[in-house]
């Protein structure tokens, strides 16, 4: 099943009219401009600092800063346009999912197709439909899996940590096909992939060539490695989507994961802290799914309140699954008769 196909109808769904669904599903070009536009300006302002601030130990925070603003955004906002929900217009969604994948690392033919698996078979496990997003796979690896969260650690892990596709890219850019492409991907799709692939590579030997004529590493580490050093925030609110849950489940309340998050970092985020939310109903755009938790919180497991609740569990659960890959957190659902 690929792209346009997925079919969420088998699995559990809570009780809602028609009516308030479809209002919730209304997109929206000027939410979108709005958020876009607040990200470009925060991106500018931290960018600056990091201008202004080079050669001096304040580059560091700023880079941090901006790195983490710059990655975070632009993944969460690649998602949302990827399921063509960030704005009402699909040439707006189609324009900002290119850019958006190009400076995450995500190619997004690839990511086009394999999202789309990943929301028709979420955390499964089985071969022929391996859910490649399962970002802790059982048994899992404690000391890699926190090493994530650090500034550089995911690169002591690169061929496992799904986010950092750069290298795949440039596998693909040379007809090296990863096994994710073979099982999500149409063969007709494949050679879009590659040629995606050698645009991406072109593009980054552009700004190498930049860096080089500007006699300043200032281009290359504000545009191709904000992935890299800017990963703390999207790698910790990530982990919280399905780390520690059941897998092989048909039932988004047993293998994802709601957290309620600060305003600063729930809109780094796009909101998609509301992940059981998401996964339901993927097309209810970002802007929506707070409002819309509201409306079905009473059929859904409690969300978590802030990182520190989820990690609280997540963790000792990362500890227990490295050694009993059986091991899930059995989250007890309402009792909807649905």
């Amino acid at each position: 099943m690929f792209a346009g196909e997925v079919d969420l109808n088998t699995w559990y769904k809570p009780n809602i009219d028609k009516k308030t669904l479809k209002e919730f599903s209304k997109r929206s070009d000027l939410k979108g401009v709005v958020d876009i536009s607040i990200y470009l300006l925060a991106l500018f302002l931290s960018g600056y600092w990091c201008v202004i601030s080079w050669g001096t130990w304040w580059c560091v925070p700023a880079l941090l800063l901006y790195g983490n603003i710059f990655y975070c955004k632009a993944i969460s906002v690649q998602h949302e346009t990827n399921h063509e929900t960030y704005f009402k217009s699909r040439k707006l969604n189609k324009f900002f999912y290119e850019i958006t994948s190009f400076l995450g690392g995500f190619e997004s033919v690839r990511w086009k197709w394999s999202h789309f698996h990943h929301h028709t078979y979420t955390i499964f496990t089985d071969e022929e439909v391996y859910d490649y997003e399962n970002n802790s796979p059982r048994p899992t690896e404690p000391i890699r899996f926190f090493l994530n969260f650090l500034p550089l650690g995911p690169l002591i892990n690169i061929q496992k940590v799904m986010h950092f596709t750069h290298f795949e890219i440039i596998k693909h850019a040379l007809s090296i096909i990863a096994p994710v492409v073979k099982t999500t991907v149409p063969k007709k799709e494949i050679k879009k992939v590659i040629n995606m692939s050698r645009l991406y590579v072109f593009l980054w030997m552009a700004v190498i060539a930049l860096s080089i004529f500007l006699q300043s590493w200032l281009s290359i580490i504000m545009i191709i490695l904000p992935p890299f050093y800017g990963n703390t925030i999207l790698m910790i609110c990530g982990m919280t989507q399905h780390a520690g849950l059941a897998d092989n489940v048909k039932d988004h309340r047993k293998s994802t994961r709601t957290v309620i998050l600060n305003p600063f970092i729930s809109f780094l985020y796009s909101n998609m802290e509301y992940h059981i939310e998401h996964h339901i109903f993927p097309k209810i755009p970002c802007h929506n799914l707070k409002k819309f938790h509201e409306v079905v919180k009473d059929q859904l497991p409690k969300p978590q309140k802030g990182m520190f609740q989820a990690y609280k569990s997540i963790v000792p659960a990362i500890l227990k699954q490295s050694k009993d890959k059986n091991y899930f957190i059995d989250v007890k659902v309402p009792d909807t008769n649905n």
